[in-house]
Parts: C-alpha cells; structure tokens; sequence
C-alpha cells in the first residue's frame, strides 16, 4: 500500500512544480492589494524622539517581464488615509502646510530603473509625485518572497521595501528644524496576479503561502 501512496505524492509534487514553471514563463502584472499592504513612514521631532505614522489606502501595479524579473512599479497612496495615532496630529499633517489633501489627495511612485544583484532584486529608482512636485527618490528592497496560495490558488508576491525623502524638497518645510527634515519610509507590499480569481473575503487565519514562481528576488 506503501507505494501507491508514495506515488499519488509524487504526482501532487509534480503537478504543483508544472503549475509553478508555468507561472514562471508567463509575463504579465501583479495588483498590488490594499488591504493586505502597509505604507508607514517615521520623522524626528524636537530632536529627541520620533513621530510614526501609517497610511490606510494604498493601490498600484507591478509589471513582470517572462523570467519573472519586476520591469516596473507604480504605487499610489490616498494621503487623506493618514493616520499617526492623534486626531489633531492627523489634521494638523492633512492641512495646506503639510499634504494638502484637499488639492492634493494622492501620492504616486512610478518606477524609471530597477537594480538587480544577480538573480536578487535588491533597488528600485524613480519619481515621486508630492503636493504637485517630483522628484527622483531610490527605495531598497530588503525582501521579495513569491508562493500559489494553497487556500485559493492565486499567485502572490510579498516585499519589504524602505526609503527615505526630504520632506522640504516637496513643499513641506513648515515647522523645520523642530520637525525633522528626513522622513523614513517603510512598505510591505502584497500583490497579486492580475486575472487570477478573486475569492470571497474571509475570516483572517488562512493557512501560509508556499514557496513558489513570481518575480525573481530572492
């Protein structure tokens, strides 16, 4: 009885390894998902202690060429989303002296180079758009991991991405020096493949992804 067993496992194996070259080969985008990504993001104040803070809304597209290898990003943030824990902080950063939310509702990266070592993505160079102003930023990718759900079946990539900007060099110098100049930037992305079945939302204590295809990082 042994054997049969042994086999209808390696036949799984087999099939799922088949399924994973073939997501490999194919080119194509992954849609980044909002709920599942976090855009966060940290200034010094006072000079003894730092502000940290959090956007809720966050959308975009990663472009994927056929040796699953990132060609371009453009990331979208909802800046009204703004949340640093304080209900007058979170006004006074949504004002006409910070954001501007009311002229200026969105932020948007969209990618002109990305920088690879070896097989490992590891940079991602292009311009950020600010409060009407662009200027070229470089983010590092700390990690990129890539699994077929087992739950649903869709194909999803995770990353680690960091920053930093100067906050003046967009318009936002009010209150300098007291509130620091260089904002740190963190983001962990999720995104999935465009056409892949979207499944109904459910309860959060899904099992982990697996390991799998999706663009080359690490």
């Amino acid at each position: 009885m042994r054997r049969p067993l042994r086999a209808a496992a390696l036949l799984a194996v087999a099939a799922w390894l088949a399924a994973s070259a073939a997501a490999r080969a194919d080119p194509g985008a992954l849609r980044v998902d909002a709920d599942l990504t976090r855009a966060r993001f940290a200034v010094e104040y006072l000079g003894i202690a730092k502000a940290h803070g959090r956007f809720g809304r966050t959308s975009g597209t990663i472009d994927v060429d056929a040796q699953q290898r990132v060609e371009h990003v453009d990331l979208a943030i909802d800046t009204g989303s703004v949340d640093m824990g304080w209900d007058l902080r979170d006004a006074f950063v949504r004002s006409e002296v910070m954001f501007d939310v009311q002229r200026f509702p969105r932020m948007r990266f969209r990618s002109t180079q990305v920088s690879y070592e070896g097989a490992r993505l590891v940079g991602v160079a292009g311009d950020l758009t600010l409060r009407g102003v662009t200027r070229p930023v470089r983010l590092d990718v700390a990690r990129v991991e890539c699994a077929i759900r087992p739950d649903d079946g869709r194909e999803a990539c995770g990353a680690m991405v960091t920053g930093r900007i100067s906050r003046r060099a967009f318009g936002m110098g009010f209150a300098y020096p007291l509130i620091g100049d260089e904002v740190e930037l963190e983001f962990e992305v999720t995104a999935f493949r465009l056409g892949d079945p979207v499944p109904a939302k459910t309860p959060e204590g899904q099992s982990a992804p697996r390991r799998a295809a999706g663009p080359r990082g690490q």
